[in-house]
């Protein structure tokens, strides 16, 4: 299936931003990429690039297929009997960057502790299956990824001299720190302890309270004026959509093609607006707010700020097309553009958790035009039929009563949050008991914490980095 190239844009550098290579669909590939890796404190080579046999089906005794999982080790400071950290991966390619550098590193490199980076199945080299056809992704789930974590650790307490009884420490960021939680909850024999950084626990399709958690990120870092002029403008084009000024609203928008009165593409098309500054938020280091609320609120009128503000984003013209969108993340080859992430990650919503980023609520400034509907469709469109509304809902259900919601059944892991994050809500936010302790650290994003301590550090991030060396110790009784 071929995949027209002159869709790729450049999201620009001039309103302080790094730059990011996209196409018109890339913003959920922005959204669920690994966390933008630290500074590396060690020479590349350091990291030494391994494979694991693993299998396909760890549930179907009959199913003897395998496959090779792709980690990444750092022995540079390991002593025998020193601990093991493992730094889980997501949704994303693992990369060297997070076992050089950051606050795991450090950890690692004062007790003298091996560093480990698990690749999880489906994503980057790790690949059970020959493509990622419908038929082939149902080995895609997080109990076969709990399974593969769980085979890798027994085998590398095997296999590393001196290392039979290590403590183990797992760190996640945002999916995969769902999973060290999940993962405590169900091997608790196999590890010391885990720190969970942004990590959602509870499944939900209609996930209203991410935009509300932008729009409340906004209106406190960026001002109310900001906020403001987003609802105004999307207010605007909202209206302009009911009047059927189609024309009027692509010329203003810069669309590359006329927008017409198909549902899916105008569902799109406010989605696609959200997420641009979703992705600010989500991600945010002081001034990226800023930086876009400066020019939003540049232009005499609402809907002309928000004008400029997505023209300087897409630098040049853009088409909000759901049929290519459907196309792109239909593809199944390994080599396609969309094995980079999404596909992957969409079946895992639609199969296990839902998590759609929507319109449904009034308290944001996002306007109300992409239901939960759209996503629903999504499923449908781009796998299989058997995947519609009150599927997707009792995946979700059962999901959470597999792995017990916002009421894991933990000891041993801290859990922390950014108050700006917008997945805070999917998570725990109080300690869930004396042994499992939650922080909420004020003006901090979606995995900001996993970052080396620095003299940027708010008071309140340096507390909770001290707090996660110190249980760890803990966790190793190691005084």
């Amino acid at each position: 299936m071929s995949i027209n190239r002159s869709v790729v844009c450049l999201f620009l550098v001039s309103i302080g931003f790094s730059a990011v290579l996209c196409h018109s669909w890339n913003f959920l590939e922005y959204l669920h990429r690994e966390p933008p890796v630290p500074v590396a404190k060690s020479n590349p080579r350091a990291v030494v690039e391994g494979w694991i046999e693993q299998q396909v089906d760890h549930y179907d005794q009959n199913n003897n297929e395998t496959y090779q999982m792709r980690y990444l080790g750092n022995d540079e400071f390991y002593q025998p009997g020193g601990p093991i950290f493992i730094y889980v991966g997501g949704e994303w390619a693992i990369s060297p960057g997070w076992i050089l550098g950051g606050h795991t590193y450090d950890m690692a490199r004062e007790l003298n502790g091996y560093l480990f980076y698990t690749e999880h199945r489906y994503y980057g080299q790790s690949r059970p299956t020959p493509d990622l056809s419908f038929a082939n992704l149902q080995y895609l789930h997080v109990n076969h990824a709990l399974e593969d974590l769980a085979h890798f650790i027994r085998t590398k307490k095997q296999e590393i001299p001196g290392a039979e009884n290590s403590g183990v420490i797992l760190v996640g960021a945002s999916y995969s720190a769902t999973m060290v939680t999940w993962f405590r909850q169900r091997f608790p024999e196999l590890i010391n302890g885990a720190w969970s950084s942004s990590a959602p626990l509870l499944a939900k399709t209609d996930f209203v309270e991410y935009f509300e958690t932008v729009g409340e990120s906004i209106r406190t870092v960026g001002g109310d004026e900001c906020y403001n002029t987003i609802h105004e403008a999307i207010t605007e084009l909202e209206s302009m959509i009911e009047a059927n000024d189609f024309a009027g609203v692509s010329e203003k928008m810069n669309l590359c093609t006329t927008l017409t009165n198909n549902q899916f593409d105008i569902w799109y098309f406010f989605s696609s607006m959200a997420n641009l500054l979703a992705g600010v938020v989500q991600y945010h280091w002081p001034g990226d707010i800023e930086n876009s609320c400066r020019v939003i609120t540049s232009q005499d009128n609402a809907l002309d700020g928000w004008v400029e503000y997505t023209r300087q984003r897409f630098g040049g013209c853009w088409s909000p097309d759901y049929d290519g969108f459907v196309e792109y993340y239909s593809q199944t080859s390994w080599t396609s553009g969309a094995a980079n992430v999404m596909r992957q990650w969409l079946f895992q919503t639609c199969n296990e958790y839902g998590w759609y980023q929507t319109s449904g609520s009034p308290n944001q400034p996002f306007g109300s035009s992409f239901p939960v509907d759209f996503f629903y469709q999504w499923c449908t469109d781009i796998y299989d039929e058997s995947f519609y509304n009150d599927s997707i809902s009792y995946n979700a259900y059962v999901t959470n009563l597999d792995h017990n919601g916002m009421y894991p059944i933990i000891t041993n892991v801290y859990s922390t949050h950014g108050g700006l994050d917008p997945w805070r809500p999917m998570g725990v936010q109080e300690d869930v008991n004396s042994f499992a302790p939650t922080v909420v650290i004020p003006l901090a994003s979606h995995c900001a914490d996993l970052y080396s301590i620095s003299d940027q550090d708010s008071p309140e991030m340096l507390a909770s980095k001290l707090r996660t060396t110190s249980l760890v110790r803990r966790w190793l009784l190691i005084f």
